[in-house]
């Protein structure tokens, strides 16, 4: 990426950080020592009844029950995403064993379990550690690889996306699924996987056939799931981008503040946020000290951060150009657009947001990947936002 002062998103230690507006340091070791355990135990108690109970509601032929089963099973499998998150910094509980645990039941309940949970713990420290993303097809990107897709394919595609299907997620978790059978880095993964499908695929096909009905809303509820969760991740950074083993050079904690954003549904109503996002919104609060448990980053963030700090983005800015069909296509074959430092303050219009960045998607190469450059390096649509 290209360094210009006027682009939050590629600046590095030059970067001026008077627009992060911070107020105070916070009581850190708290934060870090605190845990609820009764309210641990309660979320998590509530994803598994959630979702078993969601799993009953859309197998009935009742249609307020099927609609009630749809969004207790996208809320659910939300929550259960954010709890993932939490487990990978042992937030939940101290013993780095129950993290490990539960945080597998998380990964197989979200379908994101094809990756080892130690695994995808590890990029994401390290993401916090170095303070850029992590790409599986890094020094290229996921652009270059969609662009070397055959034409029909990647219309299809974009035609998908433009539906808010979201394909280009289902397709790297596809191949991150495959990825032992493909390839040599992750080769003693074969079995683990290939029983992961079976199971899977069993339960699904068990579904399917006890209420047809119910295997399509439950895809409809993670089509939705997959949406929510991808709206939020896209636009929390604008880090430079690298591979796990790359040579990564040092990036400072102002640069990792200043490519970081706050997504908020209200200022005033946090319990929103909560309700939601499982407070995972507050995403330099996060930054600041990874090891502050869910329940007190709200808390947090209203010690450190001024009311005015321009790290907040609303969310309802951020629709636009989230679901807006120019920036979809913009932020699959273009980028993730800038973000500019005005007189103002910080412009969005142009930030379309990044596209396969998740934690709960692996960041190990793909060594059966061949792509050497972008093949359809003509734009197939007009994607300027």
């Amino acid at each position: 990426m290209a360094t210009n002062k006027m682009i939050v998103g590629m600046t590095d230690k030059n970067t001026d950080i008077t627009n992060v507006n911070t107020q105070k340091a916070p009581d850190f070791k708290f934060y870090t020592h605190h845990r609820n355990y009764w309210l641990n135990y309660l979320v998590i108690m509530y994803i598994f009844s959630g979702y078993g109970f969601s799993l009953f509601c859309i197998t009935t032929d009742v249609w307020w029950l099927n609609l009630l089963g749809v969004c207790l099973l996208v809320h659910s499998l939300m929550w259960a995403a954010y709890f993932i998150h939490e487990f990978f910094h042992n937030n939940i509980f101290f013993r780095p064993s129950l993290n490990l645990a539960f945080g597998e039941i998380m990964l197989f309940l979200t379908g994101s379990c094809y990756s080892r949970f130690r695994d995808l713990a590890h990029h994401h420290i390290a993401h916090h550690i170095h303070r850029v993303d992590l790409s599986p097809f890094s020094p290229l990107s996921i652009v270059d690889f969609l662009r070397f897709l055959p034409k029909p394919v990647l219309k299809m595609i974009v035609f998908l996306e433009l539906l808010y299907f979201p394909a280009v997620n289902l397709i790297l978790r596809w191949m991150i699924a495959l990825s032992p059978f493909l390839g040599q880095a992750r080769r003693d993964e074969c079995v683990r996987n290939t029983l992961l499908l079976l199971i899977r695929g069993s339960l699904f096909t068990a579904l399917a056939i006890c209420s047809p009905r119910a295997a399509i809303l439950y895809f409809i509820a993670y089509i939705c799931f997959l949406n929510i969760t991808q709206f939020l991740e896209c636009f929390q950074h604008t880090f430079p981008t690298f591979q796990i083993d790359d040579n990564i050079p040092k990036y400072s904690q102002e640069h990792e503040e200043a490519n970081t954003y706050t997504i908020v549904l209200s200022r005033h109503w946090r319990w929103l946020d909560l309700l939601v996002f499982l407070n995972h919104n507050y995403h330099n609060a996060h930054h600041k000290l990874m090891t502050c448990p869910w329940y007190l980053l709200s808390k947090m963030d209203a010690e450190i951060y001024q009311v005015n700090s321009l790290q907040y983005i609303s969310a309802l800015k951020l629709f636009r150009n989230y679901f807006h069909f120019r920036y979809r296509i913009h932020r699959l074959l273009d980028g993730a657009g800038s973000v500019k430092q005005t007189e103002k303050g910080l412009d969005f219009n142009n930030f379309v947001g990044a596209t396969g960045f998740s934690f709960m998607l692996l960041r190990t190469r793909f060594d059966w990947l061949n792509i050497s450059s972008s093949k359809n390096s003509s734009t197939i649509f007009d994607s300027t936002p």
